[in-house]
């Protein structure tokens, strides 16, 4: 029963925080730093559907919601792409 609880707690603050479920080995940084990116997409998108949707009734933080979720798309893309490129330079292997 606790092992199923101790699971339960798990799954609800990675779904709560849109991060799904984390790979089972994390040794490769890589694929744990792909489930942040891919928390971190969908809870920009969240940002812009919920702003989307509410424009009508506040425009002031529905605008400011649609705005902050494309800026975090933004600077997700660079930081990942930013970060590909300096571990391909790290872990190059020369001819």
């Amino acid at each position: 029963m606790i092992e199923k609880m101790s699971g339960f707690w798990k799954f609800t603050k990675n779904a709560l925080f849109f991060l799904g479920t984390p790979p089972d080995d994390i040794s490769d940084g890589w694929k744990f730093r792909r489930s942040l990116i891919y928390g971190g997409y969908r809870l920009s998108v969240a940002m812009i559907i919920f702003g989307a949707l509410t424009f009508l009734w506040d425009t002031d933080v529905s605008a400011t919601l649609v705005v902050s979720g494309t800026s975090m798309i933004s600077i997700i893309i660079t930081a990942y792409v930013a970060g590909a490129t300096y571990d391909d330079n790290k872990n190059r292997k020369e001819p």
